[in-house]
């Protein structure tokens, strides 16, 4: 077996069992960060730091489900990623300005995007919601 079919077997086996947990991480962290994006741009700030709160540690335990990835080499590229993400939400936590909340909502919903492509070769199918795009799903919550 070549080692790009390896490579994808073990993401299909990841995939399968932590696709629904995934999945339900990233659609929580998204939507406490709508919801701290909307309270910081409406001036409450300490609603939005406890919306910061909350999405730091759903991106705790995203950050954590992915350190079993089969690819040592992107687990590190993500945990760049997360500290970078944790260090603009713990600046954040002191001031939180809308387009720095905006910025990190995007960056997620990017992530999102993109480890839902990287499973596409091994699923059958779309995960659910993903038809529904996630960008919408973010304007959504923004409304």
């Amino acid at each position: 077996m070549s080692h790009f079919a390896q490579y994808i077997k073990s993401m299909a086996i990841f995939s399968e069992d932590k696709q629904q947990e995934i999945h339900w991480l990233f659609d929580s962290l998204i939507n406490s960060l709508a919801i701290a994006e909307r309270n910081a741009q409406g001036q409450r700030h300490a609603s939005a730091a406890t919306s910061l709160r909350h999405a730091k540690n759903l991106m705790r335990f995203l950050n954590r489900t992915f350190q079993d990835l089969p690819d040592p080499q992107l687990v590190g590229h993500l945990n760049d990623f997360f500290d970078m993400l944790k260090r603009s939400i713990d600046h954040s936590m002191q001031l939180p300005l809308e387009e720095d909340l905006q910025e990190i909502r995007l960056l997620v919903c990017d992530l999102h995007k993109g480890w839902e492509k990287l499973l596409m070769p091994t699923t059958s199918a779309p995960a659910q919601g993903v038809t529904q795009g996630v960008g919408d799903l973010s304007k959504e919550l923004l409304a």
